[in-house]
């Protein structure tokens, strides 16, 4: 099926046939995936109409009714739920953990495409992606009450569709995923975020950085043949005699000389001045593209003053190497020119603030002082000093990784309880609904999502402990259903005490003291208190919102941990770039306190659920989760650090601003 494609001219209503689009193919695949299982026809059409509905839900076209129909459970079927249907519905949650963590990456990008297609929509992507596991799940579980199977039959379909459920999805996640940037949904979502460069101060480097891409030559290049092509429109321009020439660049590189060493520096342009009209044009053309280099690095606030008084000191030694180099402006980027765009790399990825002593800007400067005392420059010196400043970053790299592994079992046991707070969570959020009573509602998400979550850490969400536990989760929604009638009164005054001592239990395994679990339950017991005597419950509680908490690890004040600790709905996708990080990459994390954490990504936990950042000139480690990290890059203070050219952002602006 050809996607069409998204254009500026009809957005809404191209993104709406995308999206359409989109839901005829997801029906079309999980049709495909049940029919190697499923030979009947019209369970497979009860099967895409469930799908689609949730689809419709998921995308903002419908109220969303709840994962397990709740609302359908009248207060007079309270007795009537059995151990095998919670099974069943235990199993089903199961089963939609695997699928996403068989399919988590190519979901994870999809769902970034689809939340910016649905943007050009009037439709709202929720949490849960409408093509994601929850769709099917649904339509699973609607395909069992609807064709009446036993718990036990529904569960023996489960397993034979496990597999090509996982196959058939993770495919149709990457080829749509590839169709919508194809029918320019990429190109969208590109334009409404904001780009690495426009996340910190001097934003407007960002179209700098855009328009050197756009340019059809090196801007360096263009640079150099804008110039020599103004030389030749000049008046008065002059050829002098070779003898008279070389004379001039030795009065030249003395007079830079006596600038250099007195410390007066070169206040005014040498391009510009008598003697730069003097100059032959390949000389006059190296120094004025040196001269804007170094005018743009002057000016360059998102630098530290430290990085840029270091490759202030460059100024002269490159105008003097200009003056007599043949290949500062070749096609291969010169090493000088290289050195530049490496030490303002390295000042992109420090505070503003850094200091002159930190090790870094210490060592870089001892690699450029060399460079100030020669007499006469040579392209084999800016060589050396490229090479030594390369060494000299990859043994900070190197130092840095080498810290992780004194916090690398301590990492991957946090990952490991991240994971099973995820789980928790999920497991939560497919359960409660939208219509469950608030006050059970705030006890699970606030209470029992923690003892979910220490039984996953440390049995697995496929035992009988896990289970235990989320049919009491279970057996908790239904109690609290509204307006019981007198038989459903008797039934719930018969189950409450027991109902009362799991939970209980629950809690005190979790370490909760007795004068907290009893505050803890203290709203659950109002409730059925005036359910069974027929008054409306109590109000739920105010819980603040869940948000990324900050804290130390133990009592190690060099090792920090950014996560969620509380129940969280629905996901949280990383934009593409960060879910392709990588160990060694550098990058900055803004935290809650308003301070930034800079550094190496040291550690990728094996769930890519945690990352470490070690700082690469101090001894401080922070592990932030994944949710966390997806939450933090909406602030500016969040960035993913990749190499640029600032010569050549220079020699744009001064293309596109002469």
């Amino acid at each position: 099926m050809a996607l069409p494609t998204l254009t500026d001219d009809q957005p809404a209503t191209m993104a709406a046939q995308l999206l359409a689009d989109s839901r005829a193919r997801f029906l079309e695949t999980l049709r495909r995936a049940a029919g190697e299982v499923i030979r009947h026809a019209g369970w497979l059409d009860e099967l895409a109409k469930a799908a689609g509905e949730c689809f419709d839900e998921l995308s903002g076209a419908k109220e969303r009714p709840g994962f397990e129909q709740m609302h359908g459970l009248t207060a007079s079927h309270i007795s009537l739920v059995h151990d095998d249907d919670m099974d069943y519905s235990v199993e089903l949650m199961n089963l939609d953990q695997r699928l996403r963590d068989a399919c988590e990456r190519e979901l994870a990008s999809l769902h970034l495409r689809m939340r910016m297609l649905m943007a050009g929509t009037d439709a709202v992507l929720q949490k849960e992606s409408p093509v994601g596991s929850e769709s099917v799940c649904r339509a699973l579980r609607a395909l069992k009450e609807t064709e009446r199977l036993s718990a036990q039959e529904a569960m023996v379909l489960l397993n034979r569709l496990e597999e090509p459920l996982q196959r058939h999805l993770c495919v149709f996640y990457r080829e749509l995923e590839h169709h919508l940037a194809d029918a320019g949904v990429d190109s969208r979502y590109r334009v409404a975020t904001p780009s690495r460069s426009s996340l910190v101060p001097g934003s407007e480097r960002t179209t700098q950085a855009e328009a050197s891409r756009n340019l059809q030559m090196n801007p360096v290049d263009a640079l150099r043949l804008s110039v020599l092509a103004r030389r030749e429109t000049m008046p008065g321009t002059t050829h002098l005699d070779p003898t008279l020439a070389a004379a001039l660049l030795e009065r030249v590189e003395a007079w830079l000389g006596e600038r250099q060493h007195y410390g007066g520096g070169v206040p005014q342009s040498l391009g510009a001045s008598e003697l730069g009209g003097l100059l032959a044009p390949a000389s006059a053309a190296a120094v004025e593209v040196v001269e804007t280099v170094f005018a743009y690095l002057a000016a360059a606030a998102f630098l530290p003053a430290t990085i840029r008084a270091v490759l202030a000191g460059l100024r002269v030694p490159m105008l003097r190497l200009a003056l007599r180099s043949d290949t500062l402006l070749a096609e291969e980027r010169h090493p000088a020119l290289r050195l530049v765009d490496l030490i303002a790399n390295v000042g992109r990825t420090l505070p503003p603030d850094c200091p002159p002593e930190l090790p870094v800007c210490r060592g870089l400067l001892l690699v450029v002082r060399p460079l100030l005392r020669l007499t006469r420059f040579e392209d084999r010196d800016f060589q050396v000093a490229l090479a030594g400043a390369e060494t000299l970053l990859r043994s900070r790299q190197k130092g840095a990784l080498a810290r992780v592994e004194a916090f690398r079992e301590e990492a991957e046991r946090l990952e490991r309880r991240e994971v099973a707070l995820h789980q928790a969570s999920r497991a939560i959020y497919l359960l409660v609904g939208h219509r469950s009573d608030p006050v059970a509602r705030e006890f699970i998400e606030g209470y029992w999502v923690h003892v979910l979550a220490k039984a996953a850490y440390r049995y697995g969400t496929g035992s009988p402990q896990w289970t235990a536990r989320v049919q009491t989760a279970h057996r908790l929604l239904v109690s609290a259903m509204p307006e019981p009638d007198e038989v459903a009164r008797q039934h719930l005054m018969a189950q409450l005490p027991a109902l009362m001592r799991s939970l209980e239990e629950g809690l005190a395994w979790i370490g909760l003291s007795p004068e907290h679990i009893r505050e803890g339950l203290a709203p659950c017991l109002e409730l059925h208190a005036a359910l069974i005597a027929g008054r409306p419950g109590p109000e739920p509680r105010y819980r603040r919102p869940s948000v990324p908490v900050l804290g130390t690890v133990g009592d190690r004040l060099d090792f920090r941990v950014l996560r969620h600790k509380q129940y969280f709905a629905g996901e949280l996708s990383l934009p593409s770039e960060w879910a392709e990080l990588e160990v060694g990459q550098c990058v900055a994390v803004g935290l809650p306190d308003g301070n930034v954490m800079r550094g190496f990504v040291g550690l990728i936990g094996p769930a890519r659920q945690l990352i470490l950042i070690v700082d690469g000139d101090g001894g401080e480690v922070l592990a932030v989760t994944a949710r966390a990290l997806a939450q933090q890059t909406a602030s500016p203070q969040t960035q993913l650090f990749s190499d640029s050219s600032i010569v050549d952002e220079a020699a744009t602006d001064r293309l596109i601003n002469p």
